[in-house]
């Protein structure tokens, strides 16, 4: 968690403490308020309330933080639900794609990631057009291969990382 989110937290917490403590008195401003503070025990403590006193406390209290998340925020729509990304039905030629993808980048079909992120690498650095810019021909087909292997790579990843 980043430290301007901490920060935020923090002060959205003080504010919160804040706004009920104002809330407290005002509510208590007439004899409420010695019974009050006889059922709180001065602080926090709600040993002393009944169970319909504590939920009608809980309800306020969560009426108080909504309105100031509403003020901090303005109206806020909740999140839509999130959906599980559609995963693709597996084909023949899906298959072959991908034992073709393991073949081009030299490494035993089956192999986890990491094995074929470090081919991918290591293929890389051999076969790279910068390294063949000397011959044309040499340039082109080495842009091909790169090409191809890049192209490998990436139907893999998306095959391992699902």
């Amino acid at each position: 968690m980043s430290i301007g989110k901490r920060l935020i937290d923090l002060a959205r917490s003080e504010l919160n403490s804040l706004l009920e403590k104002a809330a407290a008195r005002s509510d208590d401003d007439d004899d409420d308020r010695s019974r009050h503070s006889d059922s709180w025990g001065g602080g926090g403590d709600v040993s002393g309330m009944s169970d319909a006193e504590l939920s009608a406390e809980i309800e306020r209290r969560r009426r108080a933080r909504e309105e100031v998340e509403e003020a901090v925020h303005g109206k806020r729509r909740p999140p839509p639900p999130r959906t599980p990304p559609r995963t693709p039905p597996r084909t023949a030629s899906g298959d072959d794609a991908i034992r073709k993808a393991y073949a081009a980048l030299e490494v035993p079909a089956g192999s986890d990631f990491e094995t074929v992120r470090k081919s991918y690498r290591r293929l890389m650095r051999k076969y790279h057009p910068d390294l063949h810019a000397g011959t044309p021909d040499k340039n082109r087909a080495a842009t091909d291969l790169t090409q191809r292997l890049t192209q490998a790579y990436k139907t893999l990843e998306t095959h391992l990382r699902r």
